[in-house]
């Protein structure tokens, strides 16, 4: 299995947050310095929809999903029973390379993908007429938060690569933060 590893060789505290396209793969906590970590690069995600209506707030079950799909968030009315049930209805995306979210209700959609149990993003939908997509690809986009500051995104599409921040001392650059790709 693919794994990205982390490396901090700043005095810092490093926080990096990994992208894949626009699906969030991770939020590392803080990586103390010295210290390193790996991410698995496997594509399986929970995704759960919630929506509150008339004051009520309902959650669709999670459906764990891997690569391009699609969900469909909607309130159906169970006329035998005189209740509304609210579920989330997922098949495979048209788009090789996308996840496509949409509704059919009145009020506002919002779509939690997870991992291993833990939240990385929201993607809500506000329009029923209008699809919300996030694109999934094969580049890693990866920035850190360091010392409160913010490096510059680096991409690599190395599902194995080793990403190490650095602390640039040149002349010209002393005190920022700089990440390297091997």
């Amino acid at each position: 299995m693919s794994s990205l590893r982390f490396l901090n060789d700043t005095s810092y505290i490093a926080q990096f947050v990994v992208t894949k396209g626009d699906l969030m793969l991770a939020r590392l906590p803080g990586i103390a310095p010295g210290a390193q970590i790996q991410v698995p690069c496997e594509d399986i995600y929970e995704v759960s929809a919630q929506v509150v209506v008339d004051g009520n707030t309902f959650t669709s079950a999670p459906a764990s999903v891997t690569g391009p799909t699609s969900f469909l968030a909607q309130v159906k009315q169970n006329r035998a029973q005189g209740t509304y049930e609210f579920e989330m209805k997922v098949v495979d995306s048209s788009a090789a390379d996308q996840m496509l979210f949409q509704k059919t209700t009145i009020a506002p959609v919002t779509f939690t993908i997870s991992r291993n149990g833990k939240p990385l993003q929201n993607v809500v939908v506000q329009d029923s007429f209008l699809a919300k997509t996030l694109r999934i690809n094969s580049i890693y986009s990866v920035y850190a938060v360091i010392n409160g500051v913010t490096t510059d995104t680096l991409q690599t599409n190395n599902p194995n690569a080793v990403i190490t921040a650095i602390s640039d001392n040149s002349d010209l650059e002393a005190g920022y933060f700089t990440l390297s790709v091997a």
